[in-house]
């Protein structure tokens, strides 16, 4: 048997370029694992467990909703005025027609100037209110008189 007929052993360099690797797919896999339980982590701390259940989903179509007015907004340059609400977004095909919050009651369209809000008007359907019947924007409950000038 001669030199060239022997099984080459693994080289330092070959040692070297596995274990490389294998500590890439190592730091691969923690920060895997460490990015989803921060966004775990970010979703439990920012749920609002003060909310109702209906609430929360009310919430959840506001900023949804805000989020298809900034398109509008983006699209056309401007937000849509309050008398023309949501009808933009109608024509748009953004929406098939007004949406209603899970009492069954229109979402409210508010715009004074270059401030505007999607809003629920709670359970009741009515403008103030606490508890179930509190009026809820993106950013949850709103304060009595919030829309008074």
């Amino acid at each position: 048997m001669n030199e060239h007929d022997a099984i080459p052993s693994p080289t330092p360099s070959h040692e070297g370029q596995d274990r490389r690797r294998l500590l890439g797919r190592l730091l691969l896999g923690f920060v895997f694992v460490a990015a989803t339980g921060l966004a775990f982590t970010l979703v439990y701390v920012t749920e609002d467990r003060t909310l109702d259940a209906s609430q929360r989903r009310a919430r959840t179509d506001i900023r949804k909703l805000e989020g298809m007015f900034k398109s509008h907004h983006r699209l056309m340059g401007r937000f849509p005025t309050q008398e023309e609400g949501f009808t933009p977004l109608i024509q748009a095909r953004l929406l098939e027609r007004v949406p209603v919050d899970p009492w069954g009651h229109p979402y409210v369209y508010w715009m004074n100037g270059s401030t505007g809000a999607v809003v629920s008007y709670g359970a009741d359907g009515k403008p103030g209110g606490a508890g179930l019947d509190a009026d809820l924007s993106s950013g949850g409950v709103l304060a009595a008189g919030w829309g008074e000038p």
